[in-house]
């Protein structure tokens, strides 16, 4: 079987639902949404954190956007949490920048440009949450990262994208939506390999 056919019929744990799935910038919801499975991460959510915001080392680690370029802080340079400089390498609310999607690896030299902006970032004692809003389409991407069953040290980690109705939403649900799927269930693999593995 060729790269190609195992890729596209591997059997993927990941959904579309629809009506989508509410976010911070469309608390109705939309249009549809993709929702990986979750997965276990042994790490806290402060190292998951990092390596989501960590835009210049995504080539790195995430097989599904090995390029990120673009990247634009908002003027603002408020300290970290502790009182510390902030880490520039960092997004924070406000950060636009532009990934390069390889939706399809079989065709690792076609990737598709999406500009970002980050949306939302925020921290409690059980759960953190990052957010971030694609300019031309309307979607928004959500990650969620919650204490694990063990405790400190393991975490849950999922990750869903709600489209707004539109021409491209409607073409992006039935043409692209197997390999978005696929592409969740990668995204969420490889982030667990990366911040495991300290490969950030």
């Amino acid at each position: 079987m060729s790269a190609k056919a195992a890729d596209e019929t591997r059997p993927s744990t990941a959904q579309i639902v629809s009506p989508g799935q509410s976010t911070p910038s469309y608390p109705d919801g939309g249009y549809f949404t993709v929702k990986s499975a979750p997965v276990t991460i042994n790490a806290t959510k402060d190292q998951i954190l990092t390596v989501l915001l960590r835009l210049n080392a995504y080539h790195t680690w995430n097989n599904f956007v090995p390029l990120v370029t673009d990247v634009v802080h908002p003027s603002e340079t408020t300290p970290g949490s502790d009182g510390s400089p902030r880490d520039p390498n960092l997004g924070i609310v406000g950060t636009s920048f532009t990934f390069h999607v390889r939706m399809f690896p079989a065709l690792p030299f076609i990737k598709l440009p999406a500009r970002e902006t980050i949306t939302t970032i925020s921290k409690t004692e059980s759960v953190y949450m990052v957010s971030w809003h694609t300019t031309e389409s309307g979607a928004e991407r959500v990650h969620v990262i919650t204490e694990g069953v063990d405790g400190y040290g393991t975490c849950k980690y999922e990750t869903y994208d709600t489209f707004q109705k539109s021409f491209g939403s409607v073409i992006t649900r039935w043409i692209l939506g197997p390999a978005l799927r696929n592409r969740f269930d990668e995204w969420s693999a490889d982030l667990k390999k990366a911040v495991e593995g300290h490969n950030w």
